[in-house]
């Protein structure tokens, strides 16, 4: 594995300074509800950046609107796929024409929207991977990102960067494509948003203000629940605290490769790679997992039913595990019609995950990796076509209060718009993204502020290759799917259980995929100087 000596020193400064490159949202490829795909909606629907960033983003958007239609007549017409993970839009036909039209002169192409709930994103990919099937634009993050360019699911973009998409080459922050690289290779495009990620809850703000909860009380998971309790005790038919995975984030290590697969290191500074699932802090959070399902906090089935979207959006969720960023609570209030308060469990962190945490690759098998290559630089580069995708047709989805302010039309209430896929995360420039009416003006400056206050992980910049361990990740990763759903939410015993599941992971190979995650780490370290 090739190392830029550089790349870590470049990395944390441009983690501390951010100014004016990068914002949103962050990591998980393997959320479990689409509270978690509209979860991260973080730095959703904006767009009010600092003025080089305007102005380096009007540059590049000169570049793309008037030089694409020259070249566009000469290119046959082809269709792409788009594939993210959230739930399926009642008005993506509309969307998908609007974006048509604005594509035909640009480099004549049209799109096919696909969104694949988060309970059944992860089977859904690998099954198109294993098949064969023909798809062009999909969503990666950190979670699956080497496992997949390990099994060689992905394009090499490398050369595609400099041949389709200068523009986005020439704006984009290079330690997102320097620190996203495996083996000196781009097998996937960062999202432009935050380099730093923070964990905690979102909570129901009118039930928080109805009990008059002290939110200033709430430092760890535990603290929520008196108030858990009394939503238990007092609302029925509103559920408590909605189980997941996720919340085994909140631990303090890093993961660094494939989510599944465990190799962690403490957030204390220090480099040594262990398995989380034999921590304290894991038994710990397994334990109050447990008795909080013994206490009836979580939905029914919670290791089977993990889309809290009809919930969220109901209003009949009371806390629900976030990854957050400033104003998260906002753009969630917006897209759930009913208003939100986070709480933050974790202070703000920079890892290698967040370069990579949500990103657009290229299935290798595309029929048209060139095209869907400029489809990636136009959402980078291209406010209105970026826009239609995250936020919808214009006047139908929204109307414009300023160039980059929106409000929904007249006669639509937030949570009921037909468009409203909380997908700005995941695609393109959030710089971009237009500023809902009820999102704070000084947003960007906010995570600005953010990025400048999270501490630096020693090993930014980092990439596992899981290539010399992928037989083994990919058994460790079965039965991590096995016993995941049920450990994280207190439904099958840890105490009986949790022994035989490691177990299984060390026959699987989690030794050896420790081993050379710590070999690959000692030589970036070795190597950054």
């Amino acid at each position: 594995m090739q190392f830029n000596k550089k790349m870590g020193t470049t990395a944390l400064a441009v983690s501390l300074v951010m100014a004016t490159t990068l914002v949103g949202c962050s990591k998980d490829s393997n959320s479990d509800s689409a509270a978690n795909a509209v979860h991260a909606t973080n730095g959703g629907t904006a767009n009010n950046a600092s003025t080089d960033a305007k102005a380096n983003n009007a540059s590049t958007d000169a570049k793309a609107n008037n030089a694409t239609p020259d070249a566009a007549p000469s290119l046959d017409p082809v269709e792409l796929s788009i594939y993210y993970p959230g739930g399926e839009q009642k008005d993506v036909a509309a969307v998908e024409e609007e974006m048509n039209k604005q594509l035909k002169d640009k480099i004549n192409a049209t799109v096919k929207i696909h969104a694949v709930d988060w309970g059944n994103w992860d089977q859904k990919i690998n099954l198109m991977v294993a098949s064969g099937e023909p798809f062009d634009l999909v969503w990666t993050g950190s979670g699956d990102y080497s496992v997949n360019v390990a099994k060689g699911a992905f394009t090499d973009l490398t050369d595609l960067l400099d041949k389709d998409a200068p523009e986005l080459k020439a704006q984009i922050n290079p330690v997102l494509l320097s620190g996203t690289q495996i083996n000196g290779k781009n097998y996937a495009i960062p999202i432009e948003k935050e380099l730093a990620e923070q964990f905690g809850v979102m909570l129901n703000k009118d039930l928080v203000d109805k009990y008059q909860f002290d939110l200033s009380t709430v430092k760890t998971l535990a603290d929520l629940e008196p108030m858990l309790q009394t939503i238990k005790d007092k609302e029925t038919g509103v559920v408590p605290f909605w189980g997941s995975k996720n919340v085994t984030t909140l631990i303090p290590y890093e993961q660094n490769g494939s989510d599944p697969v465990p190799g962690v290191i403490p957030l204390d500074g220090t480099t040594k790679v262990v398995d989380q699932w034999e921590t304290p802090e894991m038994l710990q959070l397994l334990k109050t997992m447990k008795e909080w399902n013994q206490k009836g906090f979580f939905q029914q089935d919670p290791a089977t039913q993990k889309d809290s979207t009809a919930n969220d959006q109901a209003g009949t969720v009371f806390a629900e595990w976030s990854q957050l960023t400033p104003g998260k609570d906002k753009v969630l209030s917006q897209g759930w019609g009913h208003p939100l308060v986070q709480v933050a469990l974790s202070e703000p962190y920079t890892t290698s995950a967040d370069l990579s945490g949500s990103m657009t690759a290229i299935s290798r098998t595309s029929k048209n990796p060139d095209r869907a290559m400029m489809l990636i630089n136009l959402l980078h580069t291209d406010a209105q076509l970026l826009n239609t995708l995250v936020n919808g047709v214009e006047g139908k989805h929204f109307v414009k209060v300023s160039d980059n302010v929106i409000k929904l039309p007249d006669g639509v209430q937030a949570g009921q718009s037909a468009y409203a896929p909380g997908n700005s995360w995941q695609e393109g420039n959030q710089f971009l993204d237009y500023l809902w009416d009820n999102e704070d003006s000084q947003k960007w400056e906010a995570y600005k502020a953010f990025n400048a206050s999270a501490k630096p992980s020693p090993i930014v910049g980092f990439t596992f290759n899981a290539d010399p361990v992928k037989n083994e990740e990919a058994a460790i990763n079965n039965v991590y799917n096995a016993y995941i759903d049920g450990l994280a939410t207190g439904t099958i015993d840890y105490e009986k259980v949790l022994p035989d599941f490691v177990d299984k992971m060390k026959k699987a190979g989690l030794e050896k995929v420790i081993a050379e995650r710590q070999k690959q780490i000692d030589a970036f370290l070795a190597n950054k100087g």
